[in-house]
């Protein structure tokens, strides 16, 4: 029997379904599977590491490249990445791959996956999300097969994608992103949900009344697709929230 540690981190709950789906995969497969945030630390006590994360800016989260700074040194041990992304990255498998052989890991395969985007502000989108995230539980089947026997591959671009990760590395990046969300004061209810669930605390509530910390902030949507009265807008647009389920029950484990 095959040992699998996952770290996943997901934003809207969209990573999430990939990793739940992955799971299930290794487990129907005779795996034993561990399904863990991206806040625990990695156990090397396994045949394979797997992390599963969102692409951003091309790239991905600042705390998920926090996250994979602080994996420990390795002495071969066997990883593979699956990210999920609405069209295109180009600034996360190359660089990681180069980070993690520098830290002693064997980098055994990649793949991305075309999914549903977090910023879903109208009824097209919705149903393209859909779509995508249909075919991408299918595929994400396939990978883990060819996990299993050996067959996948972690290709590397070095000049493009160490550009593309550099543009991710700019915090004003993040910080005008974020600016775009804004919060409908009249309709929130103050239940502190977004408080507690951001993943890297930009969210306060002073005087009962939300306050966004900007430079702070990585944009995940986390908070504006699971607040119970949507009081979140995104560029003045109201966003169709997706709220997956158990996704929020895995956050606050």
């Amino acid at each position: 029997m095959k040992s699998i540690g996952l770290y996943c981190f997901s934003g809207t709950g969209n990573t999430y379904i990939v990793a739940k789906a992955m799971e299930e995969a290794f487990i129907k497969r005779g795996c034993e599977v561990s399904l863990n945030s991206m806040e625990m630390p990695v156990d090397l006590n396994k045949d394979m590491v797997g992390l599963v994360f969102p692409v951003a800016i091309q790239s991905t989260f600042p705390n998920v490249w926090e996250f994979v700074n602080k994996m420990p040194q390795s002495e071969g041990q066997r990883v593979f990445v699956v990210d999920t992304m609405e069209a295109f990255s180009g600034g996360v498998i190359g660089p990681m791959k180069k980070m993690l052989i520098k830290k002693g890991y064997k980098c055994v395969g990649a793949k991305e996956l075309k999914m549903a985007t977090s910023m879903q502000t109208s009824e097209k989108k919705v149903a393209e999300g859909l779509s995508k995230n249909e075919k991408a539980i299918v595929d994400i089947s396939d990978f883990v097969e060819a996990l299993l026997s050996g067959e996948t591959t972690w290709r590397r671009v070095p000049l493009l994608s160490d550009w593309m990760r550099s543009i991710s590395r700019n915090r004003k990046i993040w910080t005008d992103m974020s600016k775009k969300i804004e919060v409908r004061h009249d309709v929130c209810v103050g239940c502190g949900l977004c408080v507690r669930n951001c993943p890297v605390k930009a969210i306060d509530f002073p005087d009962k009344r939300i306050m966004l910390n900007h430079d702070k902030c990585i944009c995940c949507m986390r908070c504006v697709n699971y607040c119970p009265k949507n009081a979140f807008t995104l560029g003045g647009k109201e966003v169709y929230q997706k709220k997956v389920e158990g996704f929020m029950q895995s956050v606050n484990k």
